[in-house]
């Protein structure tokens, strides 16, 4: 599934995170199951140059059910050999990303929970918001429209083009709404440390789970909240018979991930 590659990109945390002298906080929104929670602790742990600083993970997710599955998964995880120091250092509750819990925090982390808002520019300013000066926000999310993969055959980004292209005109066209993520960014007081693109490989059951994947927790979820379920639904039909029936299919996709230090004064303050 989608959020599986969070583990690849986990492993690029580290060098993202300064190491810090003393306790911190960190917060990652968007949890969804919670298979991150457990590594970013030991990432932050790992971190701490001081062997007496205390560290809290807190996860957060809007829906209850998600929310109950990563307290088990902890639960769970924490009950492994070398674990049990971890267990009360994480915690997840439910809350809404668009107004995270009150920090301020040291990290705030979310991988692939972006696009899935309804207004992702406001809630990376508000995450920013969230962050201690000197602190980062680590993000991950499906860029709206991906680089085209050389050599891609049935390349879904260009059939699913094709198709809105055609039910849209010039609608279409719109720009991408991560197009002035740089400035808000620079607004809210952060500045960009790291901007690089990863790739994944993918693998879906057929063409249905392509598409449910892609639509509800990818790139093309953007559209979903824009133009509604019957629209994109009906252009998912439509897709999946352009793909041989119940068969696999394995395509690489690009995620982006930004990491954001939040400044000590605001660029405007610094005019002297």
């Amino acid at each position: 599934s989608l959020r599986d590659v969070v583990d690849k990109d986990i492993e690029h945390l580290p060098n993202s995170i300064a190491t810090y002298p003393k306790s911190l906080s960190a917060l990652v929104l968007c949890c969804g199951p919670g298979q991150e929670l457990l590594p970013i602790a030991k990432i932050l742990h790992s971190q701490s140059s001081d062997a007496q600083a205390t560290w809290k993970v807190l996860g957060s997710d809007l829906a209850p059910g998600m929310v109950d599955i990563a307290r088990k998964r902890i639960e769970t995880e924490c009950e492994n050999e070398g674990n049990d120091a971890f267990k009360e250092c994480i915690a997840v509750e439910v809350g809404d990303a668009m107004d995270p819990p009150p920090g301020p925090y040291n990290v705030i982390f979310s991988a692939f929970g972006l696009q899935q808002l309804p207004r992702p520019i406001s809630a990376v300013e508000s995450w920013i918001g969230r962050i201690q000066p000197g602190g980062v926000c680590v993000f991950i999310y499906w860029p709206p429209s991906a680089p085209k993969i050389p050599g891609e055959e049935n390349e879904p980004f260009e059939m699913w083009s094709d198709l809105a292209e055609r039910k849209l005109g010039k609608q279409y066209k719109e720009d991408p709404w991560d197009k002035n993520i740089e400035a808000a960014v620079a607004g809210a007081g952060g500045e960009i440390v790291s901007d690089k693109l990863i790739v994944h490989d993918i693998c879906w059951e057929d063409a249905s789970d392509l598409f449910d994947g892609m639509s509800r927790a990818g790139p093309w979820h953007a559209m979903r909240l824009r133009r509604g379920d019957v629209f994109v639904d009906e252009l998912g039909q439509e897709l999946i018979s352009m793909y041989p029936p119940a068969t696999s299919l394995r395509h690489k996709f690009t995620a982006r991930m930004i990491v954001v230090r939040r400044l000590a004064e605001m660029r405007s303050s610094n005019n002297t």
